[in-house]
């Protein structure tokens, strides 16, 4: 299918498909780019690009659900939201200083790298979803309250069948 994930979300919404059906496809394809980007071996650059995606992701969420969209806004609470799980964190951090280890640390990466991205921008995605199905917008999402959803979402993307099979 070559349509745009702009188009894809259009075409669901004025078929009156329901909203996780609307949502879906945008958090399973910005989930996958982030995977992609997780093997980039360049500390930071690769945690910028994947923050950008994860923005772009809220941006066409917001969209779909007729949210008002503010883009500094939405890059502070995703690196608010993202940021403030420490053992994401602590893993992201450990994995980018095991990447530094020569050879073993660049193939370590290379299967950690893409889970923590995809599962990361998928659990951004739920909890945005869910948000913005229920009625908020980006001016009544706290970070604080959500983000005990949003490591359970990341927990359990991780430990899916259905992502391990996606980044194989």
């Amino acid at each position: 299918m070559n349509a745009t994930v702009n188009e894809e979300v259009t075409f669901l919404a004025e078929n009156g498909i329901d909203a996780d059906a609307t949502a879906s496809p945008v958090i399973k394809r910005y989930s996958l780019i982030a995977a992609g980007i997780g093997i980039i071996p360049l500390p930071l650059i690769d945690t910028v690009l994947i923050s950008g995606v994860q923005v772009k992701m809220v941006y066409d969420l917001a969209k779909a659900f007729d949210v008002p969209f503010e883009e500094s806004r939405a890059k502070a609470l995703v690196g608010s939201l993202v940021g403030g799980i420490a053992p994401l964190g602590i893993a992201g951090g450990v994995a980018s200083l095991v990447r530094t280890i020569p050879f073993i640390g660049m193939a370590a990466w290379y299967f950690v790298g893409p889970a923590l991205a995809f599962a990361s921008t998928y659990a951004v995605g739920k909890v945005f979803s869910e948000h913005f199905q229920t009625g908020g917008t980006l001016l009544t999402f706290d970070a604080d309250k959500i983000r005990a959803h949003y490591q359970r979402e990341f927990e359990a993307a991780l430990k899916s069948k259905k992502v391990n099979k996606t980044l194989a």
